[in-house]
Parts: C-alpha cells; sequence; structure tokens
C-alpha cells in the first residue's frame, strides 16, 4: 500500500510539501486521485477538484476510496441553475466537514433543508430528495467497495 506523507512532491511545482494544508486533487471525469499539491499551487485551478485537509491528518485506504468516488459521483449530478440541482447541493456539504459530518450524514441533510427553507420557501426538487441523498450515498460506498485505492495520506506529526 502507497503512503502519502509530508514531503511527498506537490503536483504543481514539484518541490516537497513540508507544512500547511495539503490540498487533494481528484478528477471530476474518472474516480481517479490525481495527486497531492501546496494550497497555494492549487488555488484557482478548477480543471481538477480540490480537496483540501483542515486540519492535515490522516486518511486511510477506504476513506480516501470514498472522497474519490464521491467526488466522481458529484460531478455527475446536475447543478448550477440546472433543475434538481438541490440533490448536488445538499450531498457537497458533507465535504465541509469531512470525515466527522460522516459519522451522522443526516444531520447535514437537515441542515441543508434548514438553509434551504430559510432561504427558498418553495422545494423545486423533483422527487424525493431524501431517498436519493441516501441513494446517492449507497452508490457511493458501493462503488469505493469495488474499486478501492490502495493509498493512505498521513500528515500527523
Amino acid at each position: 500500500m502507497q503512503r502519502i506523507t509530508w514531503e511527498c512532491q506537490c503536483h504543481y511545482c514539484q518541490r516537497p510539501i513540508k507544512r500547511g494544508r495539503p490540498t487533494i486533487l481528484f478528477a471530476t471525469d474518472r474516480p481517479m486521485m490525481m495527486g497531492i499539491c501546496h494550497s497555494t499551487c492549487g488555488y484557482g485551478r478548477y480543471q481538477l477538484d480540490p480537496f483540501q485537509m483542515c486540519p492535515p491528518n490522516y486518511l486511510s485506504d477506504k476513506q480516501l476510496s470514498f472522497l474519490m468516488h464521491f467526488v466522481y459521483w458529484l460531478y455527475t449530478l446536475p447543478g448550477g441553475m440546472n433543475p434538481n440541482r438541490e440533490l448536488r447541493i445538499s450531498v457537497a456539504r458533507l465535504l465541509q466537514e469531512y470525515p466527522a459530518s460522516m459519522a451522522d450524514p443526516m444531520e447535514s441533510f437537515r441542515g441543508f433543508l434548514r438553509e434551504q427553507y430559510r432561504y427558498h420557501q418553495d422545494r423545486l426538487y423533483e422527487g424525493d430528495l431524501e431517498a436519493d441523498y441516501f441513494r446517492f450515498l449507497g452508490n457511493v460506498q458501493e462503488a469505493a467497495r469495488k474499486a478501492p485505492v490502495e493509498i493512505e495520506i498521513d500528515f500527523r506529526k
């Protein structure tokens, strides 16, 4: 199993990452981790999806597999001003406090609903948002189990 720690090379500048908040880069068109970069090197480059580790910590191979498939599936959902974008927004909230948000994904979903009703009184989602939310998480979990990645990230010191 490959292990990524401090002193690994930045994806963009090729210098070692020695401190700060490393940013994991995921491909959006396929489930794949592209590399790790300094937070300053990855800023403003949107061809890959950045996931910043705040604070830098440890991600097991299972957590990384889940994130890798999560990002890919997230980009397959409608977003922007498209109809049914609420599913993508509700699921994306899980990344804000990952991995703590995975302890109770329903709390993240309820937080989304509170915000949604506060700012937008009408629900625009066609279908059962809660069922689709958990179906999405189940699909990601199944994909992560079928195609795991053999990399762990350990920035603990």
